[in-house]
This record gives C-alpha cells, sequence and structure tokens, in this order.
C-alpha cells in the first residue's frame, strides 16, 4: 500500500535481513522487537526506501509501534494503527488493544488512536482498546457476584493453575477460611501447557467442597498479552515493573469496586522475579486504596515449597509418584485418564520443558 510519500509493506520474517532491519530500527527509538509478534509492517520512505515506522500485531494487541522523529507529525502513527487495525479484523478479531505513552495520548489530535478507549493507565504506560469494552466485562463479573453481609471480608485470588496443586488449594483454603467471598480469577490466555479450558476445570473441581468460592476467567483483563505480555516471556526486563502496575490498576480501579474486593492473596515468591516484582506492585497500588494484600507462605512437601513448574518437570521426567503428592486428587485424576487433553499435555511435557 503506498500514499503520497510512504509506502507501507509487511515483512517477511523468513527474511533475517528485514527482520534486522526493523528490530534495529526500534532499538533507534529506544524500543524492542518482541519475541511474540505474528506480522509486522514497515513504512518506508517512497524515495529513499528507509524505514520511517513500523507497527505489529500480537494476538489481538497493537504493539512494536514506532515512528521516525524526524517524520513524526506526518500522519505516520495513524497509517501504521489503522493498517493494523486492518489486518487484525481481517483475522476476525475485533477486540483490540493498543499500549502507547501517556504523552502520545496527549498530543493525538485525536486521529491517531480513533476508535480506541482508555481502559487504565499509570504514569508510564496507558492501555486502550476497540470493540468490546470492560463494562461488558464488569457486567458478566456482577452476574457472578454473591450476596455478602455489609462489611464483609471478600477475597481474590489470580491463578495460572499449570496445573493445579496442593498449593494452589492450600492458598484457597485459607482464604476461603478467612472471607465470606473469595473469587479465583483464573488467567484465560492459553499460553501454558494445560489449556485454559482444562485449567479452570481443575480449580472448580480442585474446590467444589468449598460453596463460598466463585470461579472465572479474567479474559483480557487480569494478566493478559493485553495488560501483562512480559508474564508469557521467559525474561525479566525494565518494561515488567510498568506493567505489573498497569494490570494492578487496571484490577484497582475495575475489578475491585465491580465485586467489592477487600483482599487478595497470593503465594509467596521465592523463585521468579517477574511475580515478584508483581506481588510488588499490589503492595503499592492496592494499599493506597485499603485494599488489604495477604501473602501467604507456600505450602510444603518434604520441606520443599509446592511449585506447578516443580510438577512439570517431576512431570517431564515421568515420576508420577512424586507428583500424585504435589497435585490435588483431581488433577492427579486428570493426569491419570484416558481423556485426550490429558494424554497431549503429558506427551508435550515428556519432550520439553517451560516456564509456562
Amino acid at each position: 500500500m503506498s500514499f503520497s510519500n510512504v509506502i507501507i509493506q509487511k515483512i517477511d520474517y523468513s527474511n533475517i535481513e528485514e527482520k534486522k532491519q526493523v528490530n534495529d530500527f526500534l532499538e533507534s527509538l529506544g524500543l524492542e522487537f518482541e519475541e511474540d509478534v505474528e506480522q509486522t509492517i514497515v513504512v518506508k520512505d517512497a524515495f529513499s526506501k528507509k524505514i520511517v515506522g513500523t507497527g505489529s500485531i500480537a494476538g489481538n494487541v497493537l504493539k512494536c509501534i514506532g515512528v521516525d522523529p524526524d517524520k513524526q507529525g506526518e500522519g505516520i502513527s495513524a497509517k501504521i494503527i489503522t493498517e493494523l487495525v486492518n489486518i487484525e479484523f481481517s483475522l476476525g478479531r475485533t477486540h483490540l488493544f493498543i499500549f502507547s505513552a501517556p504523552k502520545n495520548i496527549q498530543s493525538s489530535s485525536g486521529n491517531v488512536f480513533a476508535g480506541f478507549k482508555i481502559v487504565t493507565q499509570t504514569e508510564d504506560v496507558v492501555l486502550l482498546e476497540m470493540g468490546q469494552t470492560i463494562e461488558t466485562f464488569k457486567q458478566r463479573l456482577l452476574e457472578l457476584k454473591m450476596e455478602t453481609s455489609q462489611k464483609a471480608s471478600i477475597g481474590s485470588i489470580v491463578v495460572n493453575c499449570n496445573p493445579f496443586t496442593k498449593g494452589h488449594l492450600f492458598l484457597i483454603e485459607k482464604a476461603a477460611s478467612e472471607c465470606e467471598v473469595v473469587y479465583v480469577i483464573v488467567v484465560s490466555e492459553d499460553k501454558s501447557v494445560f489449556p485454559t479450558n482444562i485449567r479452570e476445570e481443575l480449580v472448580k473441581k480442585g474446590v467444589a467442597h468449598l460453596d463460598n468460592v466463585v470461579v472465572f476467567q479474567g479474559e483480557n483483563y487480569v494478566i493478559s498479552p493485553a495488560t501483562f505480555p512480559r508474564y508469557f516471556m521467559k525474561e525479566y526486563d525494565d518494561s515488567v515493573k510498568s506493567q505489573t502496575k498497569l494490570d494492578v490498576k487496571l484490577f484497582a480501579e475495575h475489578i475491585v469496586p465491580t465485586l467489592g474486593i477487600t483482599k487478595r492473596y497470593v503465594g509467596e515468591e521465592p523463585y521468579c522475579q517477574v511475580t515478584k516484582s508483581y506481588n510488588e506492585a499490589m503492595q503499592e497500588i492496592l494499599g493506597e486504596r485499603g485494599i488489604e494484600l495477604v501473602v501467604i507462605p507456600r505450602n510444603e512437601v518434604n520441606d520443599e515449597p509446592i511449585s506447578a513448574s516443580s510438577v512439570r518437570k517431576l512431570i517431564h521426567e515421568g515420576k508420577f509418584e512424586i507428583v500424585k503428592e504435589l497435585v490435588t486428587p483431581t488433577t492427579y485424576d486428570f493426569l491419570m485418564s484416558e481423556r485426550e487433553e490429558a494424554k497431549k499435555i503429558i506427551k508435550i511435557l515428556e519432550n520439553s520443558e517451560g516456564r509456562h
């Protein structure tokens, strides 16, 4: 596609030189080419063929968007976003997200982010969405909300549960014993070995004996590629802190008041720097709003903290007798079942290892 003075092209990921050019261009702007991108476009000067702008998509998120400082103000950002939105629509994706710096929102004429609405923002980043809005999600939460007495303690826990272990159950049972209602939010993104529907199923079955616990998925609004993309990547970097604050702020501004949450429970994190940073963000942001962060020491077996990653490693090694000690009976029954989903998960773990 071409305009009067620029050309917009998709890059070919199999062409190492093209990919390097985009990476070098982003680095010159203090940005990075993230590993999860699916498609990338570049804007080139029609005469010099030099890259003057770029943008990418990853799922329903528009990202890695940058424009040459000498070309800013010429409408290139709007062209990039419009083209990326068209690509997303062609893939059947209509609920879209985009990150931007607050200064870009303030300086925008209104055309750059046309069709997008602000979900939440911090001092470093603004999250916008197009299509379905968070108000629709909040309406679904109201349909799940349990009635409580006045001034009740209402807990919340966000879990990935890849897979659901006795450690997760210990945390939920602890919260359930201290709160009138506990909302357990399962991370929705299918970037885990155990698919979302299986993780949600195992959590629901594992807590079926607790009549004051409600389990549901966080969709795009709780630790998702839209709110916290670095959670799904292996490395820790400076962007993690800004993303943790964004995710927690969204939780505090939208989910807390909708469900009347007064406490958020988390397990102590001795290993993962990303999760540790997330806990620190919760302590700061939730504390400012009077929401108590309750940190529970991890449940242990044989003096070792239970973790989902250790369970995956044991499955990889075929040590199911130890796995049985670490996971709930419902999780173990699933793994030992004849269900195709269980067989597929075990096969994947037998041949590879991963954090999520």
